[in-house]
Parts: structure tokens; C-alpha cells; sequence
């Protein structure tokens, strides 16, 4: 009777091992299938909602204007052009020729991410400086409006022009820390707003700011470095009138501008505008696609975060020629419709 009971309990121990083994493998075998609906969801998910890319490394872009953005033709070419001249990035105005505002279809905003690009808003605050002061709120409400409804048609970006005082005397006894105070404000104020679309404020600045302190216009590099994500000075070699040296040597005036502007700042991206129209280039005494060529090295050498082609005229095609042949056939040849020219013949100095 002992023996049979010894014999009944290893029957039992031995069946509550097997049952043990077989629940251990009907869990394992459970978590594995919810693991594979998880992944499945979550496959399923990511073709419904792709994820939101993120900001280039080093921006390489054109400005285009509203009727550029809105025209879905022109908009086609431009991008084809880009893509050519090894582009990533477009900054597209919302607003017309009068400033008011121009949305652009949300399909071109979206054609434009598809084939890669980086969306940016251009909007236009105080044109040509601000004149009148104190500023209506309503007036400060619209602006931020605009940008408002920029971010909900894609745009990942939202680049704050004019964003200044007058440069003529206007508004002259207006102490310039005040000045500062109220350029900053609006930035920040505009950082607030539109935080909840995750996109990047950049604020546009002349090119003589990270050259100079205490300029009567309002914009410092140490005060814009605190509430604009992306810095962008305006280094057109035909506008530093005060300086023959900065107006005929093109590689000089963006790379002193760039570096300048690197250096006064901890967090902001430095992206600098560069001349791709004709304006005076003669001085240079350099062919135009040189003359574009020396810019985008300079802003390389600068150590910048990246460039932007400016041509109102929207005239692009040696810009991104240029650009296509710095990015594939590297940055010591130039390729013009005289064939390869040297950089090495009259190399730029970096001294003034």
C-alpha cells in the first residue's frame, strides 16, 4: 500500500512537470504572437501616420516666391532644379507682393516634403523696418496668424523676415535696448504660439549684424541666439557698400559673416543667405558661376549650418548648376559654359 502510494505521488509529480512545460510553451508561444500583433500595429500604424522627418544637417536651399509655391508647374520645375543642384531645403513665401497673406496649396507643401525637401515659411513682419511705434497688437496677432496657418499646411520652419527697425533715422530716439526688448519679445511670443507644431522659428538679419553691437535696427546676434532656432544673415556681397574689399571678394565677405555670426552665438544654426543674382559682380572681377562657387565654399569653410540661394527673379539656373557641380565634382573646380576654371586662380584671403 506504501509502495503504491510513492507510486501515485511520482505520477503526479511527474504529470504536473509535463502540464508545467506545456503551459511554459503555450505562453512563450502566446507572447510571441502578441509581439508579432504589436509589431504588425505598429506597421500599420507608421503607414498611416509616417513619422515626421527632421531638420537637415546642413540646409542647402532657394527662396521661392508665393506665385512660385502656388503655381503647381512653376513649383514642379523649381523642385526638379533643386533636386538637380543637390538641394534640400525650399523657403516659400506666404504672403504676396503686398504682403498679404498667400496661402500655398497644401498638395504643393506636401509634393515638396515627398521629394525630400525641407519646408520653410518665409513671412515678412515690418516691411522695410518697422516705422511706427508703438505696434497695434492686432497687427503683431496677424502676423503670428499667418505663421499659424503656414505650420498647419506642413511647413516645418517658419523664417521671421524684416523683423527689424527702420535703417533711415525713423524711430531714432527709441532707446535700442527697447529696441532689442521688442524684436526679442515678438520672437519669443511667436516661439509660444506656435510650439505646438514642432516646427523651428528663424529669424532673417543683415549681414553687417554679427560684424557690429549696438546697431540702431534692433537685431543683436546674442539676443536672437536665445529665441530663434536658425539665425540668417544676409551676406550679399553687392549690399556692404561701406567696404570695396566685402563687395569684390565674395568668398571673404560670406565666410568673415558667417564665422562672425558662429561665433556670437551657443544654441542658434547659423544659415547664410548668399547672392545668386548679378548685382554688381563685375566688381569681383570673377565669372558669375565662380562668383556664386566661392560663396558656398565659404559658407563650408565657415563652419555655417548652411546656405540659402536668394533671386527674386527666381532665376536659378547657374545657382543650382553651381551648386550640382560643388556637391559631385567637388569644391576645387567650377564648371561655367566656358569650361572648368580653377579655384586657385585669384583665390580670395579672408583678411580685411
Amino acid at each position: 500500500m506504501k509502495k503504491a502510494g510513492i507510486a501515485l505521488s511520482v505520477l503526479l509529480l511527474a504529470l504536473c512537470f509535463v502540464l508545467f512545460l506545456s503551459f511554459d510553451k503555450i505562453g512563450s508561444i502566446w507572447s510571441q504572437n502578441v509581439k508579432k500583433q504589436s509589431s504588425a500595429r505598429a506597421r500599420e500604424a507608421a503607414k498611416v501616420a509616417p513619422a515626421v522627418p527632421g531638420f537637415p544637417s546642413f540646409y542647402k536651399g532657394i527662396y521661392l516666391t508665393s506665385n512660385s509655391g502656388k503655381d503647381f508647374k512653376k513649383l514642379q520645375k523649381y523642385v526638379s532644379m533643386a533636386q538637380e543642384g543637390r538641394l534640400n531645403t525650399l523657403v516659400i513665401d506666404v504672403q504676396d507682393s503686398r504682403i498679404k497673406e498667400s496661402a500655398i496649396p497644401k498638395q504643393n507643401i506636401d509634393y515638396c516634403i515627398e521629394k525630400g525637401f525641407h519646408t520653410v515659411a518665409r513671412v515678412v513682419v515690418f516691411p522695410d523696418g518697422l516705422k511706427k511705434y508703438p505696434v497695434d497688437p492686432q497687427y503683431i496677432a496677424n502676423k503670428l496668424a499667418v505663421a499659424e496657418n503656414a505650420c498647419k499646411l506642413g511647413f516645418r520652419e517658419i523664417q521671421f523676415d524684416y523683423i527689424r527697425f527702420n535703417d533711415h533715422g525713423i524711430l531714432k530716439k527709441i532707446p535700442l535696448k527697447e529696441k532689442y526688448a521688442f524684436i526679442e519679445n515678438f520672437l519669443r511670443k511667436a516661439r509660444a504660439h506656435l510650439k505646438p507644431y514642432n516646427v523651428r522659428i528663424a529669424a532673417d538679419v543683415f549681414g553687417r549684424i554679427p560684424l557690429n553691437k549696438h546697431d540702431p535696427i534692433g537685431q543683436r546676434m546674442e539676443g536672437l541666439d536665445e529665441v530663434a532656432d536658425v539665425i540668417c544673415p544676409m551676406a550679399y556681397p553687392s549690399h556692404y557698400t561701406w567696404s570695396k574689399k566685402l563687395m569684390s571678394d565674395p568668398y571673404t565677405t560670406v565666410f568673415i559673416t558667417s564665422k562672425k555670426a558662429k561665433e556670437r552665438v551657443t544654441r542658434a544654426h547659423i544659415v547664410t543667405y548668399i547672392q545668386a543674382f548679378k548685382m554688381k559682380v563685375k566688381r569681383a572681377n570673377m565669372p558669375y558661376e565662380k562668383y556664386i562657387h566661392e560663396q558656398i565654399r565659404a559658407v563650408h569653410d565657415a563652419g555655417a549650418s548652411g546656405f540659402i540661394l536668394w533671386n527674386a527673379s527666381q532665376d536659378y539656373s547657374i545657382p543650382c548648376r553651381v551648386s550640382r557641380n560643388y556637391y559631385t565634382k567637388g569644391s576645387s573646380e567650377i564648371v561655367s559654359n566656358d569650361g572648368p576654371v580653377s579655384v586657385d586662380e585669384g583665390a580670395s584671403k579672408t583678411t580685411l
